[in-house]
């Protein structure tokens, strides 16, 4: 199939957004690396990550799916927002309760970093869109979709809603190669997850990821007013 066999949109209403959520949840309990270690379920990951976002982030209108074109079928979704606002809604607190995946954690810290310090800039309304979670079908892997969707959003971010960056955290190599070799991001923060203190969940020293063979975890800024690799 060529990439006319798909239509990219922004995912607007209540059915397709729950659809999408639960597509994520599904192909991130399956091959996600942090997510398949954690052992989380499909229901867990749909009910605390994946349907929780796209609750809080459909209005936005950011985020979007693919759409296989002659079967209508939704192959696949990525939820975004803008990150000023989820700032705004939820500072992070260091001392709030832990989230049920660890990940989420971490992510957490990581969105801190980058807003105090990768940034070097004040963060405002409409400038930097923050891309969450994404997955595709792995019966369409491979075919540029994944890519091809992220653009789109990206573009469409960019060209209707004034946002000059895109921030996204990867947990696996292949997400990392499309923001970073074919979308021209910079990794401004990593984070090694195998040292990373689940301060949290316990009191003291609690490495939930001390044996993660996935790799590490970074922050990507990507430019939305240059033009991306072919």
């Amino acid at each position: 199939m060529s990439d006319e066999d798909y239509v990219y949109e922004v995912i607007r209403n209540d059915n397709d957004a729950f659809f999408c959520a639960r597509l994520i949840a599904e192909e991130f309990c399956a091959s996600n690396p942090i997510t398949v270690f954690d052992g989380v379920t499909t229901d867990c990951f749909f009910r605390d990550v994946s349907w929780s976002l796209m609750q809080d982030m459909l209005k936005e209108g950011l985020s979007f799916l693919a759409r296989h074109r002659s079967s209508g079928e939704i192959i696949g979704a990525v939820i975004a927002g803008d990150l000023y606002t989820h700032h705004q809604k939820y500072a992070y607190d260091p001392s709030s309760a832990p989230q049920t995946i660890p990940v989420s954690d971490l992510l957490e810290e990581m969105d801190h970093l980058f807003v105090t310090r990768d940034f070097q800039q004040e963060l405002k309304a409409n400038l930097v869109l923050h891309i969450t979670v994404a997955a595709v079908r792995r019966q369409h892997s491979g075919k540029g979709i994944a890519y091809q969707m992220s653009v789109a959003m990206c573009n469409y971010a960019r060209n209707h809603h004034g946002f000059q960056y895109a921030l996204v955290q990867v947990t696996n190599s292949v997400t990392r190669h499309i923001y970073v070799d074919k979308m021209n991001g910079i990794e401004v923060t990593i984070v090694d997850p195998t040292s990373w203190v689940w301060k949290k969940k316990h009191e003291g020293l609690f490495c939930p990821y001390k044996d993660y063979q996935g790799g590490l975890i970074p922050n990507i800024l990507i430019k939305l007013n240059t033009e991306e690799k072919k």
